[in-house]
C-alpha cells in the first residue's frame, strides 16, 4: 500500500487532502455573508474558543493570557519579534524554523548553557527539528523561570500535533501564537491568534487590532472554514494512518501528523503525499 518514493526529503510541506480544497471552492461558489460588520471581538471570542477546543493534545493555560490580537498567520507574530528586537536581538536554537537561517545566514544559535536573561528567546512547540516537544524543553523553562528570561512561543505547528501536554502558564512565557496554516492548509489566508500576558501599546500586532486593520476578508474565510471542520481535524482523522506509515515504511513516528524520522533519527520527511 506504502511505497518510500512518495517520501519527501528537505522540506515538510503541511497535508492537503482534498476536503481542504473542496472548502475552498465552496467558500468561493457560496453567497458569503458581508465581512465588513463581523466584529474583531467577537471574532478573537471564537478563534480562541476554536483553538482550545482541540482534543489531540493537553493544552493548559490560555486563562493567563488575557491580551489577545489577532495575527496574520504565526509568520507574522516571528516577524514582529524580529521588528522589535532584531534577529541578533533574540535567542534561537538551532534546527528551529529554518526561516531564521534564511534571512540571517550567520545566526548565532543558542544552547541550554548560553541562555542569559539579556535577550528574549523566541522558540518553537512544537519544534521542527524534534517533531514534537524540544527533547530540552523541560530544562529550558526552567532555566528560563529562574533566571527571568523572556520567552515567546510559536506554537504553528501544535495545530497538526497530537499527543502534547503543556501548560503555557510558566512565568518566563509572555506569549504565544496559533495559526490555521497547519490546520487546514490555509497558507493561502493567513490568520491566527497571540496570546499575551499583558497589552503593550507600543507592539504594531496591538496596533493594526486597536485600529481594526486585520483584513476581514481573512476573518470570512476563517471563519468559514471553523465552523466546518475541528482544528485538529487532521490528527483526528489521519493519526492511525500516519502510524500505519510509519510501521509499513520502518520509520519513526513523532507527534507532527506531517512528518516523521527514519529509523536512526537523522532524516526528517515528509508524508504529505500520502494523504488525499
Amino acid at each position: 500500500m506504502y511505497n518510500k518514493e512518495k517520501l519527501i526529503t528537505g522540506r515538510l510541506p503541511v497535508l492537503k487532502p482534498k476536503i481542504f480544497s473542496e472548502l475552498r471552492s465552496n467558500y468561493f461558489t457560496s453567497a458569503q455573508e458581508d465581512c465588513s460588520n463581523i466584529e474583531n471581538r467577537n471574532f478573537i471570542k471564537k478563534i480562541d474558543k476554536h483553538f482550545r477546543s482541540q482534543i489531540q493534545n493537553d493544552l493548559t493555560g490560555f486563562d493567563s493570557f488575557p491580551q489577545k490580537d489577532l495575527i496574520m498567520g504565526c509568520q507574522h507574530y516571528i516577524d514582529n519579534l524580529i521588528l522589535k528586537h532584531g534577529v541578533n536581538g533574540l535567542q534561537i536554537f538551532e534546527h528551529d524554523y529554518h526561516y531564521y537561517k534564511k534571512i540571517h545566514p550567520n545566526i548565532n544559535y543558542t544552547t541550554l548553557d548560553d541562555l542569559s536573561n539579556d535577550r528574549p528567546l523566541l522558540m518553537a512547540v512544537p519544534f521542527p527539528g524534534h517533531l514534537g516537544k524540544h527533547r530540552q524543553l523541560s530544562e529550558i523553562l526552567e532555566k528560563c523561570n529562574r533566571e527571568r528570561i523572556e520567552v515567546h512561543l510559536d506554537c504553528a505547528w501544535m495545530v497538526s500535533a497530537f499527543d502534547i501536554q503543556f501548560d503555557f502558564d510558566q512565568p518566563c512565557i509572555k506569549s504565544f501564537a496559533m495559526s490555521f496554516s497547519k490546520a487546514y492548509a490555509l497558507h493561502w489566508n493567513k490568520i491566527g491568534l497571540r496570546w499575551s500576558r499583558v497589552k503593550d501599546d507600543s507592539d504594531s500586532i496591538t496596533f493594526l487590532n486597536e485600529a481594526d486593520a486585520i483584513s476581514k476578508t481573512l476573518i470570512s474565510v476563517a471563519n468559514f472554514y471553523m465552523d466546518s471542520l475541528p482544528i485538529d481535524y487532521l490528527c483526528r482523522k489521519y493519526k492511525e494512518t500516519y502510524f500505519d506509515i510509519c510501521r509499513t515504511l520502518k520509520l519513526r513516528p513523532a507527534n507532527v501528523i506531517h512528518a516523521c524520522f527514519s529509523i536512526d533519527k537523522k532524516i526528517l520527511y515528509g508524508l504529505s503525499k500520502y494523504f488525499d
